[in-house]
């Protein structure tokens, strides 16, 4: 029984270890993440006539460029 609990205690143990450091790597590229996403929506956006207000096509260029942000990031990293 005590086996039992050291064990189920242990794979907890791992579990939170690898929860923060899953954490600490999503902390770690949230800015960077959020600058290339930045960056490829001003580049798609360059030619846009009036970005000051939301529109469909605004939301849908940040949507998209935050996905293919997030998508070099994890090539990126591995």
């Amino acid at each position: 029984m005590g086996e039992m609990r050291r064990a189920v205690a242990r794979e907890e143990q791992e579990r939170a270890k690898t929860m923060e450091e899953e954490k600490r790597k999503t902390d770690r590229f949230a800015s960077t993440l959020v600058i290339a996403a930045s960056i490829i929506a001003a580049v798609r956006l360059a030619r846009e006539q009036n970005i000051s207000r939301p529109s469909p096509r605004l939301t849908s260029v940040i949507t998209d460029s935050i996905g293919l942000a997030k998508m070099i990031l994890e090539k990126i990293v591995r």
